[in-house]
């Protein structure tokens, strides 16, 4: 009987990992645009991909709906969740808040060796006489708000914040498609990390508002 329920439990074991893995591994791909809005995840061919079960893939998309990346339909499969307008308008409005929250704790805990080294980072781009692209402004755009929400010192803050990026992040993307965008990025946190060098929070919380709120825009106005 012990020798049955040691297997029985390596066995849960083993499809909790195959689960978190693949869990992990489509995340990642929803949240980079590999699959469009409203496409089909049948579970034979995430199988196939992941090469596991059907067990596992069935774990992964329940938790991934949780994440409200994934819609699953009784009787008819999952899906990639489409984000409405509404959807864009209420995430970016938590994000706003946020992000602005973020950047008051973060304010008097700031590691001002770390921040001069995303100035020469961004200013080095800038510099540049080839126009930069946006593959390179999105990671290190991403390094920096992580770094600040990091700052600020509240796990709770940071995990609701990586939520609703993963939500909004295809969307994000495509606004770094619109003319001038990326220029416009470099300035925006250029003007941010210098108030925060300065030690002015209250700038620095304006200014971060202000730049959630022209990303959101630029959205709105591909999307229209």
């Amino acid at each position: 009987m012990l020798s049955l329920k040691v297997g029985a439990d390596m066995a849960r074991r083993s499809r909790s990992y195959l689960a978190d893995s693949v869990y992990t591994a489509l995340r990642q791909a929803l949240v980079e645009g590999e699959f469009d809005a409203g496409e089909p995840l049948t579970e034979q061919q995430l199988s196939q991909r992941f090469k596991v079960s059907r067990t596992p893939v069935r774990e992964a998309l329940a938790k991934l709906e949780r994440d409200h990346l994934v819609r699953v339909i009784p009787k008819k499969g999952a899906f990639v969740r489409t984000a409405s307008h509404d959807d864009i308008r209420e995430l970016y409005q938590i994000r706003e808040a946020l992000e602005a929250l973020a950047i008051r704790l973060a304010t008097p805990r700031i590691d001002h060796e770390a921040l001069e080294g995303f100035e020469a980072r961004f200013r080095e781009i800038a510099r540049r006489a080839v126009p930069p692209r946006y593959t390179e402004i999105r990671p290190l755009g991403e390094e920096l708000h992580a770094f600040l929400v990091k700052q600020a010192g509240n796990a709770k803050l940071a995990a609701h914040l990586d939520q609703i990026r993963g939500e909004l992040r295809s969307v994000w993307t495509m606004s770094m498609l619109a003319p001038r965008r990326v220029q416009g990025l470099i300035r925006e946190h250029l003007a941010l990390i210098t108030a925060l060098r300065r030690g002015d929070g209250r700038r620095a919380e304006r200014l971060m508002v202000a730049h959630v709120r022209r990303v959101r825009d630029t959205i709105f106005r591909l999307l229209d």
